[in-house]
């Protein structure tokens, strides 16, 4: 009985060891684009995507990843599928906490999502399956015109990523500011929590010194400064901020396209799904 132990104590902390890596990525990325491709639907091995440590740390965590980095590419692990208890989100004593931004439930499969009258249109997300492209929202926000919708392998709806409409902005970026610190504060009061992160661009500039001779120095560019929207758009300068409560982590950031045109982000995460995800593969293992 020992020596048969043994090897399964061992095979049961390497999988949890490669469970909890991430792909190396090249920092500062912003979503784009370019990362999302309207196509036929695919069906990958299954994957999991679970946040493992405490919930306030969690969605920090979570929410700094979704602007720094591309979604993760994980492991395949090849964990059974749990099949999720059908919910309804139509039915009118569901808990608040099902309530998702733009009229939409937290956990609901696709089918009860199409019931609510919302056009899904299959989009592929790389590293997240069951994604979609949702049209027709039960509350929508005139300045987000493009909203996608992930369920995963489990069947369940656990993140919502919303693009705003592109702005002809100035040098400075003013306009796309203006809307940032609205959509900061209206996050902040709902999820609370705010952390904000700035990485400013680096400037060479030619001062006089002490002597009265010129010196070359570097300093770091203000938010809002003159050349904002060309550094945001070259990404030597990074503004995003992050939200979370016991359930949701949010991040809002700022993207500038080839064009020079302005926007923002926000992604939503249901971590309540997550661990609850997690705690179905625990069990079933």
């Amino acid at each position: 009985m020992k020596n048969f132990l043994l090897p399964l104590l061992s095979i049961c902390l390497l999988s949890f060891s490669l469970y909890a890596q991430d792909s190396a990525l090249p920092p500062n990325f912003l979503f784009d684009d370019s990362d999302i491709i309207v196509s036929a639907p695919e069906t990958p091995a299954a994957k999991t995507d679970i946040d493992t440590e405490e919930a306030a740390a969690d969605a920090v965590s979570a929410a700094r990843d979704l602007l720094n980095q591309r979604p993760p590419k994980h492991l395949q692990q090849n964990f059974p599928k749990i099949k999720p208890i059908a919910r309804n989100p139509l039915i009118k004593n569901h808990n608040s906490d099902d309530e998702a931004p733009f009229g939409l439930a937290w956990g609901s499969d696709i089918a009860d999502t199409r019931m609510q009258g919302v056009q899904l249109t299959a989009a592929d997300m790389e590293d997240y399956t069951n994604s979609f492209l949702a049209q027709n929202l039960p509350k929508p926000i005139d300045f987000f015109e493009r909203v996608y919708v992930v369920f995963g392998d489990e069947d369940e709806l656990y993140r919502i990523l919303a693009y705003s409409k592109q702005i002809d902005d100035d040098a400075a970026a003013s306009k796309i500011l203006r809307q940032y610190n609205s959509y900061a504060a209206l996050l902040e009061k709902k999820y609370g929590n705010k952390e904000q992160s700035f990485t400013p661009a680096v400037i060479t500039k030619t001062v006089k010194n002490a002597q009265g001779r010129d010196e070359t120095i570097q300093e770091p560019s203000p938010i809002g400064n003159p050349i904002f929207l060309s550094q945001l758009q070259n990404g030597s300068a990074v503004l995003f901020s992050t939200y979370h409560n016991d359930n949701v982590a949010a991040a809002l950031s700022i993207g500038v396209d080839g064009n020079e045109k302005s926007y923002i982000v926000i992604d939503y995460k249901n971590l309540k799904i997550l661990k609850k995800q997690e705690a179905d593969v625990l069990d079933a293992l």
